[in-house]
């Protein structure tokens, strides 16, 4: 990979839900793939994908309240991530 810094998939869980960890697990594996099947094309996947050994994944738990708000605040202030979709 050719970029100065790493590529990061993040994945948010939601903490305040009663689920067992397995359940909670599988769902976040179910939406880690189904993000990286539907922008495969995406030159950034493809670039993820081509780095095999240093994938880089952040999970972040927040509550359904915070969902939104901590999610983007942490992207845009914290990381300087900006959405182009």
């Amino acid at each position: 990979m050719s970029s100065t810094s790493p590529l990061v998939q993040y994945i948010v869980v939601r903490k305040d839900l009663a689920w067992p960890a397995g359940a909670l697990i599988a769902q976040a594996c179910h939406a880690a793939t189904s993000v990286i099947h539907m922008f495969y094309n995406n030159k950034d996947t493809q670039d993820y994908l081509a780095d095999i050994d240093n994938m880089h994944k952040i999970v972040l738990q927040v509550s359904k309240n915070s969902f939104a708000q901590s999610f983007l605040i942490y992207l845009i202030i914290i990381e300087g991530i900006f959405f182009s979709f």
